[in-house]
């Protein structure tokens, strides 16, 4: 799958699937979430950050796989908690979502996810 095929089904969506391996099952679990596709890299927000459960796991293992309609892509991800990039990632979920969804939502935002869409492999 390219990139370009996961873009266009990544167009017009509020929602993908994340999934991501258990820190200590092993096993994969899968979460609806909100996302923003800023060039080539795709942002999350853990919704209660560091504590989320999904968060938590990629701090194990960095990976994870996202899937938009029939387009999935598995990548290596980074975590960001600086702050001032965290409040920068928040300001296009707000421009995206609205600033009261982000606020009903998002009980607590301290860290975000990075999700380069382009292949690590050469």
């Amino acid at each position: 799958m390219s990139q370009t095929d996961l873009r266009a089904a990544l167009q017009g969506r509020s929602e993908i699937e994340i999934t991501v391996k258990g820190r200590t099952s092993g096993r994969s679990y899968t979460y609806p979430v909100w996302f923003v596709l800023e060039d080539d890299v795709l942002y999350l927000l853990p919704v209660r950050g560091t504590e989320t459960g999904w968060y938590k796991n990629l701090r194990q293992a960095p990976t994870l796989q996202v899937r938009a309609g029939r387009q999935a892509l598995t990548a290596n991800v980074r975590l960001i908690d600086d702050q001032s990039r965290v409040a920068a990632i928040t300001e296009r979920f707000r421009e995206k979502y609205g600033p009261r969804q982000i606020r009903a939502y998002y009980p607590l935002i301290n860290v975000a996810v990075e999700v380069p869409l382009h292949s690590s492999h050469h």
